[in-house]
């Protein structure tokens, strides 16, 4: 029942034959589950904690999900626990930073004390074998709209979806540069060569910021429904992004892409609609799933 998981993230497993060609479901009937919804899938440097989203309904419906963690002891993966600074407020989209000093995630929780009804991107700081209280991550980052799925390159630019206005039509892909003293700078659009008047969003960027992966609705280029698509950067600028194909992309409905640490692995969730299916977290060969190597 471990397996899968184990030869994934186990520091001395993490090699890129552990990972399958065609993409299969995630450690099913522990980290994928028949009734329950997974989400985003992601582990620290060392591979021995990952941290992903669950819910028992459909997030974009509900609007409620819950980050779970386990950990790697004594030759095992602890059974998933409610991560210490998720389970009162829906949180979901956790990604470690590249120096996993950093743990950012989406919420819909209260700011200052206010209620809030859209998800908003926070982190959290490591801190000895834990993690500080939720820090929310400013009004140039955070809109009325929705923010979701964070995630940065090891200089701290944020990359995140939103729908908030401004962007081509739907859901877009934007990015806030850290500053110097730790805060961001205004949410800035990733521009014609990414976002569309279709939906685009799920970014997930390579700590380089060279390389960038994330969900698409609808585009004429699709395979139905969400799929996978990667783009990468040249002298700061994004080329258009390509649809990573079918040994990834179906009919069915593909989002919430991530890479092991190592980036050898694509994790992702498929979704059935007809008959409605919950969501699982799958795996696969980046090479085989057409994620570009590394500098090429």
């Amino acid at each position: 029942m471990l397996l899968s998981l184990l030869t994934l993230a186990t520091p001395a497993l993490a090699q890129e034959t552990a990972a399958p060609c065609v993409p299969e479901v995630l450690a099913p009937g522990f980290v994928s589950l028949p009734d329950q919804e997974e989400y985003r899938i992601v582990f620290t440097l060392d591979g021995r904690t990952a941290f992903w989203g669950v819910s028992t309904d459909f997030f974009p419906s509900s609007r409620q999900s819950t980050i779970v963690f386990s950990e790697w002891r004594h030759g095992q993966w602890s059974e998933p626990r409610v991560a210490p600074f998720s389970g009162e407020f829906s949180d979901i989209d956790p990604f470690v930073s590249p120096d996993g000093r950093s743990l950012f995630f989406s919420s819909i929780r209260p700011v200052d004390g206010v209620a809030r009804e859209d998800a908003e991107l926070w982190v959290v700081e490591r801190q000895g074998t834990g993690w500080s209280e939720p820090r929310h991550l400013g009004a140039a980052v955070n809109s009325t709209s929705d923010e979701l799925y964070p995630s940065v390159d090891a200089w701290g630019t944020l990359y995140f979806g939103s729908d908030r206005p401004g962007g081509f039509g739907g859901w877009d892909l934007w990015r806030s540069r850290r500053r110097a003293d730790g805060s961001y700078g205004p949410a800035e659009n990733l521009g014609a060569a990414l976002n569309t008047a279709y939906w685009e969003f799920n970014p997930t960027v390579t700590a380089d910021g060279n390389t960038l992966l994330f969900a698409s609705i609808d585009r004429p280029d699709g395979f139905g429904s969400g799929d996978l698509y990667v783009a990468r950067r040249q002298r700061d600028e994004w080329k258009p992004a390509r649809n990573l194909g079918p040994v990834v992309n179906t009919e069915r409905d593909e989002y919430h892409p991530s890479l092991s640490a190592d980036r050898r692995t694509l994790f992702f969730v498929r979704h059935q609609y007809e008959p409605f299916l919950p969501g699982d977290l799958y795996h696969v060969s980046a090479h085989a799933a057409g994620v570009p190597s590394w500098g090429g």
